[in-house]
């Protein structure tokens, strides 16, 4: 990337209100560090505490998911130069905190602004008919719905044993979509150098 490709990468990123950007390898300690990043990027934004702490645990939550719910990459782990086996690199994801400007669809300038989060990675293709029946059920609750199905899945210790696809008892995108203020969009884009074996999921959510 030169300076003019630069300029660019900038102008759009601003033109998109992008506040926080993570593209690369997902790792607990690299989720512990863009969670404090983007803490301390909120704290010098114009919004409510409650908005603030819904961001922040939305991004907690879609960065949790890529790391458990992300196909890890299927070069695996390298060996080092003694001979010995190093860790296997983490899943790879993308994710962006943003909000949006005013002329992109808000009604005033002096409304509130409207924050959103959007996450990427590529997931197995035969888990994408069970994603896509949750979201969409998800996108047809309501917001008492959505709780109630929450307090469901705290009170439920067999959702592990039932559901292999979901861990923590389902409740990261219960609780992603408790916390927006519309229903969860989400998309699939096919990945075709993986000769269809994954497919690219991306999820937003609007705070």
């Amino acid at each position: 990337m030169n300076g003019p490709d630069f300029e660019r990468f900038q102008a759009n990123a601003q033109d998109c209100g992008v506040l926080f950007y993570y593209a690369g390898e997902f790792t607990p300690a690299v989720v512990a560090a863009a969670a404090d990043s983007l803490k301390q990027r909120l704290a010098t934004e114009d919004a409510s505490g409650p908005a603030k702490r819904k961001l922040f645990s939305t991004f907690v939550e879609m960065a949790h998911n890529i790391l458990h719910y992300a196909v890890p990459p299927e070069d695996g782990a390298a060996p080092a130069a003694d001979g010995a086996a190093t860790a296997a690199p983490g899943p790879k994801g993308a994710i962006g905190v943003g909000k949006d400007l005013p002329g992109d669809g808000q009604e005033a300038e002096a409304a509130p602004a409207q924050y959103w989060i959007v996450c990427s990675n590529a997931v197995d293709i035969a888990h994408v008919p069970r994603l896509t029946d949750k979201l969409d059920t998800l996108r047809a609750m309501s917001l008492e719905e959505i709780k109630q199905s929450y307090r469901e899945q705290l009170r439920n210790p067999d959702h592990n044993a039932n559901d292999t696809l979901s861990k923590g008892a389902g409740l990261g995108l219960l609780t992603i979509a408790r916390d927006a203020s519309a229903p969860l969009e989400y998309s699939f884009a096919s990945t075709p150098e993986t000769e269809g074996r994954t497919a690219q999921f991306h999820v937003k959510a609007r705070i």
